[in-house]
């Protein structure tokens, strides 16, 4: 999938712990609460929907913490009836108050931790609607944030020129404030621009545009040297993701040479991303014709994930092997002539 836990980090950017997208508040708090106050005249039996919307949040907060999605999902569903009408917003819809935005915000964080991946982007765009509403700008940083998770769940939806859109709309944002000179740059905004580079890596990658891909990986790790230590466990992560790039561009030694960087860097900062790199390179030596190599990696990195219980990496391993098997068969057959 596009987005992951190990590849979406980017430090600090979390609040829930169980996934890679962050919940940053809004500025300007007198602005938002007289836009609060106003658009409270318009909310008919606000409170009411406030309250309920609460607490069935708050059950799936609870059972989720608690492992238990299946207990959580029939609140999801509840909560999620009870925002229809701001999910079709007619003329005739009540203006919802900021109050009701944020929850709304909150659930969309729970439809995406129960996958409910379609919901997650109704519910984030009846936000981004509910802002407006209240006079809160595009070009506001939460605004932002949430056109970043939106382009997030596009990519694993396979939705990549809408993926590419959300993500193009973070990174023009988020460049303009950037390149205020009279400002000091805000480390949030270069944490967006950063996550928003490497998604549209990711997409144009995904939609075989390798070219573009690097470059903006470039990018991305550009932002990424500037916010992180050495040895954050987002570098290895993003040195993958340059080999798998040159790989896609058949530059098999610059796509070693970062791969390798990248498991030096996992060994010190991130060994929950070492089987995946490892499975990375033996996947660059396969298809660079290496296959002896390949194999030797391969059958050597399947003992240790089947010890760690690592089933992802095993899937993918095992994928693998047939085409390496095959392959061999045809290197075999060319000998043999």
């Amino acid at each position: 999938a596009v987005v992951s836990t190990q590849s979406g980090h980017y430090a600090g950017s979390s609040e829930d712990k169980g996934t890679p997208f962050s919940n940053v508040k809004l500025l300007g708090a007198s602005t938002l609460v007289a836009a609060s106050i106003f658009s409270s005249f318009f909310d008919d039996g606000g409170k009411s929907k406030e309250d309920t919307l609460k607490k069935h949040i708050g059950m799936c907060t609870m059972h989720l913490h608690q492992a238990e999605p299946h207990f959580a999902k029939p609140h999801f569903d509840q909560a999620y009836e009870l925002l229809k009408d701001d999910l079709d917003r007619t003329k005739e819809t009540p203006i919802p108050n900021l109050r009701i935005a944020y929850l709304t915000d909150q659930l969309g964080n729970i439809a995406l931790q129960l996958e409910c991946y379609k919901e997650a982007i109704n519910l984030y765009m009846a936000t981004i609607n509910g802002f407006a509403l209240n006079g809160i700008e595009r070009s506001n940083r939460t605004v932002t944030e949430l056109f970043l998770k939106i382009g997030q769940i596009y990519a694993i939806l396979g939705e990549y020129k809408l993926a590419e859109m959300s993500f193009l709309h973070c990174v023009g944002v988020t460049t303009l404030e950037l390149s205020k000179s009279d400002e000091p740059k805000n480390p949030k905004v270069s944490t967006l621009a950063g996550l928003a580079y490497e998604g549209l890596g990711k997409v144009y990658l995904s939609m075989n545009l390798p070219e573009n891909a690097l470059n903006m990986y470039k990018h991305a790790f550009q932002f990424a040297g500037a916010l992180f230590d050495p040895n954050d466990p987002q570098i290895p992560v993003l040195l993958n993701d340059f080999a798998t790039v040159y790989e896609a561009l058949d530059q098999y030694d610059m796509a070693l040479e970062k791969v390798e960087n990248a498991i030096e860097k996992a060994k010190v900062a991130n060994q929950a991303a070492l089987p995946s790199i490892m499975c990375n390179k033996a996947t660059i030596l396969l298809f660079s014709g290496d296959l002896i190599s390949a194999r030797s990696l391969y059958e050597e990195l399947l003992q240790t994930c089947l010890r760690i219980q690592d089933y992802e990496t095993i899937r993918e391993i095992n994928a693998n092997l047939k085409i390496l098997k095959e392959k061999e068969r045809l290197q075999s057959e060319c000998l043999a002539e």
